[in-house]
């Protein structure tokens, strides 16, 4: 007979009651490892957010730090092969415009050479050593005048075309750069050395003939002061004449490229053909002197 929920005690299945009295704790401890189960996640939801704004804020840490250490790249020299046109306008420049340009008034003077020395030879001519940086607005000046003067005793290859420093004093001064040039001439031997390039970058290293002859001749009395010994451009004739500095204010040629300087050549009433041919007169006098000594 099926039981009722009147049934006896007596009728009970074995262990029913222990079943029925042990409920309440089995969800006792249900409930408390659902909280410890929650806690552990918010501890583990915790420990995440935690650990990445701590890798947020490590690579923004090293991203400041990159940014305070770093510096910005370093300019790029340039420097390219002088167009022909211009080299045929500033290397045939006729005798009779240096002579029309005089030597006008030189800012810094080619100079005799005030105690005797043996003559400076290479190759069994006289030879002339010209030191620049093609960086430097005074050496982008001279340049002009002596690739003119040498125009008259041998020819030239191989001229390069480059710009003085950007960031020094006559920014940007159009001119030649001689570190691939070649010069040929039956009379005279040219050494030429750029020691940067237009960016301030070491190009060519200096080489003995340039320390010796600038530590004899690039000092007082040739400059003015001993602090402004060594600088550059130096020119040496021989040993006969030196320069150091440029003969004329390379502002002349401020905001003028090579083609419009090297088209001004011939025109007397230029204060660019003034200043550049009165210049390349002093050094073709100069270079005539050394090799007729007795005229």
């Amino acid at each position: 007979m099926a039981r009722t929920r009147n049934s006896s005690p007596a009728s009970r299945p074995p262990g029913r009651q222990q079943g029925a009295g042990s409920t309440p704790r089995a969800r006792e401890r249900i409930a408390a490892q659902q909280a410890a189960s929650r806690r552990a996640e918010a501890r583990r939801r915790l420990l995440i957010a935690v650990s990445s704004v701590t890798a947020v804020l490590a690579v923004a840490a090293a991203l400041v730090a990159v940014k305070l250490t770093s510096h910005p790249p370093a300019a790029a020299g340039h420097e390219s092969a002088a167009a022909a046109g211009v080299v045929r306008q500033v290397t045939t420049v006729p005798a009779a415009v240096l002579a029309r340009a005089g030597a006008g008034q030189a800012a810094t003077a080619l100079q005799p050479v005030k105690t005797a020395a043996p003559p400076l030879t290479a190759g069994g001519k006289p030879a002339i050593v010209f030191v620049g940086e093609e960086s430097c607005p005074f050496c982008a000046a001279e340049r002009w005048s002596l690739i003119v003067a040498l125009s008259h005793f041998g020819t030239w290859t191989n001229l390069g075309s480059t710009t003085s420093s950007a960031t020094d004093v006559y920014p940007n001064t159009a001119t030649f750069s001689f570190r691939t040039a070649g010069y040929h001439s039956t009379q005279l031997t040219l050494r030429t050395t750029e020691l940067t390039d237009n960016a301030g970058h070491p190009l060519q290293p200096q080489t003995a003939l340039d320390t010796k002859l600038i530590g004899t001749y690039d000092v007082p009395p040739y400059v003015n002061s001993a602090d402004q010994s060594g600088a550059v451009p130096f020119l040496d004739i021989a040993n006969r004449y030196v320069l150091a500095g440029a003969q004329y204010n390379p502002q002349v040629l401020a905001g003028l490229s090579s083609a419009q300087i090297a088209s001004q050549l011939r025109n007397p009433a230029s204060p660019v053909a003034r200043a550049i041919d009165g210049s390349a007169s002093v050094i073709v006098a100069a270079i005539h002197s050394v090799l007729h000594p007795s005229k």
